[in-house]
């Protein structure tokens, strides 16, 4: 489904949604900013990090949006990986006792998109 937390889910974009969601965050504890704006200035920064890494950007501004609702309705949560200490988005209600991100367990096949394939097999 398009706008389903599940796609959150998946290796990639649980990574950029994570990232995206600590901005948000950070910036709701931190600023007066707040609804849309805090939304923007999130996903702009969120953009700056994905450019910067040279990464491909993941998350759209609806996708982002979508998210904060999805978090305001209580459909998706935080969770803190064991491993690395780092926040990630998850199922809500999902028990997140030992709780292990696809950064510290990458799946099998993690990366390995047609895209990639492409870039590889043109260098």
């Amino acid at each position: 489904l398009p706008f389903s937390t599940d796609w959150f889910m998946t290796w990639q974009p649980n990574v950029h949604a994570s990232l995206f969601m600590a901005y948000y965050r950070f910036l709701e504890k931190h600023t007066d900013l707040r609804g849309l704006e805090l939304i923007i200035k999130g996903y702009r920064m969120y953009l700056e990090q994905v450019g910067r890494s040279g990464m491909e950007t993941v998350l759209s501004l609806t996708r982002a949006w979508t998210m904060v609702r999805f978090f305001e309705a209580h459909m998706l949560q935080m969770a803190t990986c064991k491993e690395c200490g780092g926040e990630f988005v998850t199922h809500a209600h999902e028990p997140t006792k030992g709780y292990v991100c696809g950064l510290c367990h990458m799946p099998a096949r993690a990366g390995k998109t047609r895209r990639a394939a492409a870039i590889a097999a043109a260098a």
